[in-house]
């Protein structure tokens, strides 16, 4: 009796402990969308930590991680797949310590909203369904989804079969289909709730909704043919191929949730070109006159390129950007048309300006800081481990180099039947020019081979060429990263030299590398700092204004004058490249180029005016 009572026990123990495992499956495999976009909202307030992590690691860091990427080893990057702002933002690794697939997803999207911000693009569908971050997390959930309504369909097929199966809010129309097609058998229920609310959708969707039934009532006519296991498992089987790509289409569905409640940024600039329209067309029709229209067009054109021009926006980089080419190519062309020479070397220096560097800061060289950043070590990634990086790229083609000396010298050895009495020295990777000299000397010995030898003298001096030419690439890329990296970004550079270069190569790269001091400050080109590029596309404006004598040229000349001397405040905003943030850093000093052409330009413009004033007084 008791040792029954103790088995009673154990069993009752473990059909409460299998009940809470499938209780608790149920839980983390079902995502409830009211409850994760609550969550997603909850990540543009000011008391998320999520969401100020998120903001601080972007405004603070990104910029910082782009900059000495491309600082290192130049922006053009060889990828499988081109990289976007959504690829940098996987690195703040969002779904580390989530607690449930609902935080997963308002993470996923949260980040695709920034994306589309950084990016100046409109928040909607297609960039949340093109998000990498939203991808990474959809293909996991596409997988639960696949197999729950896999299992709600096989128990859904029994049931409208005529087995006795419990199935809630079915839709009316696959209610109607239910019909005791099977008999006598025994089914075990298979789906347990997981994505409720995802079948929900599904079965929202009027198309698949006929799908299923067309495919049920063509499974019922030929029934006899099946046993009942057969008939459910092909029922189940053709139900869940058809409804794959709307599985897929949930995608869709879900992105469009998020999208409706994501708070708006209302940008109206683009208002002022319907305005400066109606303005010109006013003044054209009514007044036959535009003067005025155009004065207005030009000073609030002035106004907006000196405050409100923003960098990053792919609109105002091709409008702006456009407008500087053909104002000062014209320029430049009209002065030396016209040989105006004093007009058109100040067309050409504005032109120079734009890329000189002028401007020098401390806040770019790395701080021993930035290791705690979550790019750090994406940072070392891709210019360590990256397989189509610069750095690995040059390895692996000096690796193959060495191998291909050795196997050769081998192979010489070999034929000649020598290797009894070569030295394990010649062997060694760095040592091409004693694999040179022997064979040299073997030539005038083995008359014989002398076509072998011939050819291998040859080729080893081109692979030493070669290597020596890689080596000298690499000292370049490790010189430029050590003269402004942190300390320990300085070691891995080290230890990466230690680690995948033989002895004297290494010690050679390493000597000359110690030696790098690290800078004091970065220069920067004028077209990097906001203020400086704003006034050497105003002074363009002046200058294509003044080739086509026109008087409103003193307009943006005035918004070139100042902004230019707002350049030469301490603080300026720097542009790293689109898709990631314009960053805030102090200017240890500049060197006025902009302000000194401004000057010169008003100096020559204003000056016959002046005169012309004097001999009417």
């Amino acid at each position: 009796m008791l040792r029954s009572g103790k088995k009673g026990k154990y069993t009752i123990f473990l059909i409460f402990l299998l009940s809470l495992l499938i209780l608790s499956y149920s839980y983390v495999f079902s995502l409830d969308l009211n409850s994760s976009e609550k969550i997603y909202k909850s990540y543009f307030t000011s008391s998320s930590l999520f969401g100020s992590y998120v903001k601080k690691s972007i405004y603070d860091d990104l910029p910082l991680y782009r900059f000495f990427k491309i600082y290192f080893v130049g922006s053009t990057e060889k990828a499988e797949t081109t990289k976007k702002t959504g690829d940098y933002l996987l690195t703040l690794k969002p779904f580390d310590n989530v607690s449930s697939d609902e935080e997963a997803l308002a993470r996923a999207v949260y980040l695709s909203y920034w994306e589309a911000k950084l990016n100046n693009r409109y928040f909607d569908e297609e960039i949340v369904k093109n998000s990498p971050v939203f991808n990474e997390f959809f293909s996991q959930y596409q997988i639960r989804v696949s197999q729950a309504f896999g299992n709600f369909v096989q128990d859904f097929v029994a049931y409208i079969f005529g087995l006795d199966i419990p199935m809630e809010d079915l839709p009316k129309e696959l209610e109607k289909l239910r019909d005791i097609v099977i008999k006598n058998y025994k089914y075990e229920k298979v789906y347990n709730g997981e994505e409720k609310e995802a079948i929900r959708l599904l079965l929202s969707n009027p198309e698949l909704v006929k799908i299923i039934s067309d495919t049920v009532s063509e499974a019922k006519k030929n029934a006899a043919e099946y046993d009942p296991e057969t008939l459910i498992m092909r029922t189940r089987a053709s139900i869940f191929r058809s409804a794959f790509v709307y599985i897929a289409g949930l995608k869709d569905k879900i992105a469009t949730q998020f999208v409706m409640i994501t708070p708006r940024e209302i940008n109206l600039a683009w208002l002022r070109w319907v305005i400066y329209g109606v303005l010109l067309a006013i003044g054209y029709i009514a007044f036959k006159n535009i003067n005025l229209p155009f004065k207005l067009f030009i000073a609030s054109e002035t106004v907006y390129v000196a405050s409100f021009f923003n960098m990053q926006s792919t609109t105002d980089g091709m409008i702006y950007g456009i407008t500087f080419a053909i104002a000062i190519i014209s320029s430049i062309l009209y002065f030396f048309a016209k040989k105006l020479y004093s007009y058109l070397l100040l067309s050409v220096f504005t032109l120079i300006v734009l890329f000189i560097p002028s401007f020098f800061t401390e806040d770019l060289v790395m701080k021993d800081t930035f290791s705690k950043s979550p790019f750090f070590k994406t940072l070392s990634y891709d210019i360590f481990e990256d397989s189509l990086g610069k750095v690995q790229r040059n390895l692996k083609e000096y690796n193959s180099t060495i191998n291909e000396s050795i196997q050769a010298f081998s192979n010489l050895i070999s034929e000649l039947n020598i290797d009894t009495n070569v030295s394990e020295e010649y062997f060694e990777p760095q040592n091409f020019s004693m694999r040179i000299e022997l064979a040299k000397k073997l030539r005038t010995q083995y008359k014989d081979h002398v076509k072998e030898i011939e050819d291998f003298i040859y080729f080893e001096s081109n692979r030493q060429k070669k290597v020596e030419k890689i080596v000298s690439t690499i000292k370049k890329i490790f010189a430029r990263i050590v003269s402004i990296s942190s300390s320990k970004f300085k070691n891995q550079v080290f230890d990466y030299v230690k680690t995948n270069f033989s002895d004297k190569i290494a010690t050679q790269l390493l000597n000359e590398l110690e030696k790098i001091p690290t800078k004091r400050v970065i220069a920067l080109p004028t077209y990097k700092i906001s203020g400086a590029l704003s006034s050497v596309i105003l002074l363009s404006i002046t200058l294509f204004l003044t080739a086509m004598n026109l008087k409103e040229a003193f307009i943006p000349l005035a918004g070139s004058l100042a902004t230019s001397i707002l350049a030469l405040f301490k603080y300026q905003t720097v542009f790293i490249q689109v898709g990631v943030p314009s960053i805030s850093l102090y200017v240890n000093f500049n060197i006025p180029y902009t302000l000194v052409l401004v000057l010169i330009v008003g100096f020559i413009w204003f000056y016959p005016n002046i005169l012309r004033r004097r001999e009417r007084v």
